[in-house]
């Protein structure tokens, strides 16, 4: 009987501590780029539980800055963070399949208006950290 309960103690610890199906397949996320006095961007990919793959786009505005709006377009979906705080944690945007995400970023501060535009292009081989997507950053400052 002992034997039995401490068998089932075992198999118990064992499936929490098993990652769920949730967790598999979904990366971690890596930097992509960083834009002077806004902030880290991230990316992270699925590339396991979709018929084809999806990549999220994620912004860490740094935290000596000041609020910053963002935006992401993929394909005919935007969604949009009118209030991003400094040293918030990393604000992500959904999963897409589209290989084509830009992000649009606009920092008020008392100097002027400070605005960049990213453009990642993923490609069917993006399922590694090792690959990550073409990139295209433009940086319009005050």
């Amino acid at each position: 009987m002992r034997a039995a309960i401490l068998l089932c103690a075992v198999i118990a610890g064992a499936v929490v501590l098993l990652p769920s199906s949730a967790a598999v397949g979904r990366q971690k996320p890596y930097v992509l780029t960083a834009l002077a006095n806004i902030g880290t961007v991230y990316w992270r990919y699925d590339c396991v539980h979709f018929r084809s793959p999806e990549w999220s786009l994620g912004i860490h505005v740094f935290p000596t800055t000041a609020t910053t709006s963002v935006s992401r377009r993929a394909g005919k979906v935007i969604g949009r963070r009118s209030a991003v705080q400094p040293g918030e944690p990393t604000v992500w945007f959904s999963f897409r399949p589209e290989r084509r995400q830009n992000l649009s970023f606009v920092q008020a501060t008392e100097p002027g208006t400070l605005r960049a535009h990213v453009l990642a292009k993923f490609s069917r081989s993006d399922c590694q950290s090792y690959f990550p997507p073409r990139l295209s950053v433009e940086l319009y400052p005050r």
